[in-house]
């Protein structure tokens, strides 16, 4: 996989690169530094990034990366529609596709085959090596389980741009513009917030798919929380942070705990504007985390079946909640949805103590 091969196969002098950034924000910020490499590099390569969910396209419309931000929306349009879009895609005769980490499952193998660029980069997960028919891709790497996301996915943008992974960027980009950072103010304002105050940002949802909503920590326990801190620390606002999915974690807490800030369907910059206000962000692991570790919010991250060496706040002050059992954590990258293997029914997070996040919120909010 040297640059040597790369560039004997593509002697165009300015490469067209389709980038799949088809799962969640989580994801799409952990490939933000590989994105941000071949960004740099606009007289070798044109980006055209293709996302499905509405907050990944604002996200990446946002930061500039390349000002060609394709949507493709699987989850309302027709079947037929769909595939024309990406036969419209085959059409345009892409050079290089690049399905990022960990962004290899079947049906996205498939669609990089059928757009059919002249080099198609991907991963080869350690579980299902084949299922996920990986080989229809060109260029292959390995997943390493002792990597970080974000190393995986400077792996490719060290191949195509030929520069060693220790020259390369390796923060996330999540820029948040002048006028967000103004909207956050009156946001806050109307929510009679005065700026002495100590606001906590809380996500206590995630992206659902696959199973996913089974790693968050129950909600009664973030209302006890809130409870406990509250007593002990008058100053501390709440800030409830919630996308389309997170409804049903986020109204039990606001029954529960009346008086909490909702920051309820924003726009990405506004939320993006709104963590930067926050004194400590508190998190399962989802895509919003990352957004705190980008805009270098001290987090605490509460985590259960899936693995922090992965996903851990990248580059970011932060605090880690687990509990040490033997058959956590269970994760892996595949095809199938979350399950419990153990039949502990998500013991691993839903059994998190409220004192121990407590605690570890303390401590980080202590300057």
């Amino acid at each position: 996989m040297s640059e040597h091969s790369v560039q004997s196969e593509l002697a165009t002098p300015r490469q067209r690169i389709l980038i799949f950034c088809l799962s969640g924000l989580g994801d799409v910020l952990l490939a933000s530094p590989a994105l941000d490499a071949l960004s740099r590099r606009s007289s070798s390569f044109q980006l055209t990034l293709l996302t499905m969910f509405p907050s990944v396209k604002e996200y990446l419309e946002d930061q500039g990366f390349t000002s060609d931000v394709r949507f493709i929306d699987v989850f309302r349009w027709s079947k037929m529609k769909i595939l024309r879009e990406f036969l419209k895609l085959r059409s345009e005769r892409f050079d290089v596709s690049i399905l990022p980490y960990a962004m290899n499952r079947l049906e996205y193998n498939a669609v990089s085959f059928l757009v059919g660029a002249r080099l198609r980069v991907g991963f080869r997960y350690r579980r299902q090596r084949i299922v996920n028919l990986p080989f229809l891709n060109h260029r292959l790497f390995d997943e390493d389980l002792a990597m970080h996301v974000v190393d995986e996915n400077l792996r490719w943008a060290s191949l195509l741009t030929g520069t060693v992974r220790s020259e390369l960027p390796d923060e996330l980009r999540f820029e948040v513009p002048p006028q967000a950072m103004a909207a956050a103010e009156t946001f806050l304002a109307q929510q009679h917030v005065d700026s002495e105050a100590n606001l906590v940002g809380i996500h206590p949802g995630c992206n659902s798919l696959k199973n996913q909503h089974r790693r968050c920590w129950p909600p009664e326990h973030f209302a006890r929380l809130i409870e406990n801190l509250r007593r002990k620390d008058p100053s501390f606002r709440f800030v409830l942070f919630e996308g389309p999915q997170d409804g049903v974690f986020a109204d039990k807490i606001r029954a529960l705990v009346p008086g909490t800030i909702s920051a309820k369907l924003l726009p990405m910059s506004l939320v993006g504007a709104l963590i930067r206000k926050c004194r400590i962000f508190l998190s399962n692991d989802s895509g919003l985390m990352h957004v705190a570790a980008a805009c270098k919010v001290p987090t605490v991250v509460l985590f259960g079946p899936t693995n922090p060496a992965w996903v851990h706040p990248w580059k970011n002050r932060s605090a880690i909640v687990r509990q040490d059992l033997p058959c956590s954590p269970c994760f892996y990258y595949s095809s199938r949805p979350l399950a419990c293997p153990a039949r502990l029914d998500y013991a691993c997070v839903r059994d998190l103590r409220v004192e121990d996040v407590e605690s570890e919120v303390i401590r980080l909010a202590t300057p």
